[in-house]
């Protein structure tokens, strides 16, 4: 969720029937996700005012998490309802502004959750799709698919009965089982892979999946 850093109301001041609120001055930590734009927009202010307050700015593109930025400073004016110079407004006057930020506030979580759920499915860790040499790594069931061309290292040194290749292009033993190298499965252990029933050969992998032994 997002931090802001808030100081009390200043003073009140009548003019023409209407309550004008100074802010002595007014804050905010950068967190992940944070954009000059985006705190213009939810301050009501613009980059310019923002980077003029604070010098430590040199690429209106470029903020820094936890930095602290002045949003605010004396003599700024923060809009406000029209009241009168009774305590009771001032205080549903103060309980608006806090619902306001509030609301800001969620807004900004959710959009900072919408873009790591977009993030998380650009490396899903499940699905039904299935391998091939086009896109050259796949995700099913957990678990992270690779292929391993035969065309390129033909692996001669393993020992696979009936060793063959089938007509989708996997290599395939006496079975039917498509050979696979995995570090985090034992030798003749068998599994599901998106193209079919697996038994795994080889070792050497290099991460938590398999490599799925083909002649693509």
């Amino acid at each position: 969720m997002k931090k802001f850093a808030f100081t009390l109301v200043a003073g009140f001041g009548l003019f023409a029937g209407t309550s004008v609120a100074f802010a002595d001055e007014q804050t905010h930590v950068v967190e992940p996700g944070d954009t000059l734009s985006g705190l213009a927009a939810t301050y009501q202010t613009t980059i310019d005012d923002i980077m003029a307050l604070n010098a430590s700015i040199e690429d209106p593109n470029l903020i820094f998490d936890g930095e602290t930025l002045l949003i605010f400073s004396d003599g700024q004016t923060v809009d406000s309802k029209e009241t009168t110079n009774s305590s009771a407004n001032a205080s549903s006057s103060e309980s608006q502004t806090t619902s306001e930020s509030t609301a800001a506030a969620s807004a900004s979580t959710s959009q900072a959750s919408a873009s790591t759920s977009q993030a998380s499915a650009s490396t899903p860790s499940s699905g039904s799709g299935v391998l091939n040499p086009v896109d050259g790594i796949n995700y099913y069931n957990g678990v992270r698919e690779s292929y391993y061309s035969q065309n390129v290292l033909p692996g001669g040194g393993l020992n696979i009965p009936g060793r063959h290749v089938a007509s989708d292009g996997t290599i395939r033993d006496a079975d039917g089982y498509i050979v696979v190298a995995s570090d985090n499965q034992a030798k003749g252990s068998t599994g599901q892979s998106s193209l079919g029933a697996y038994k795994v050969y080889d070792t050497g992998v290099g991460h938590s999946g398999i490599d799925v032994y083909t002649n693509w």
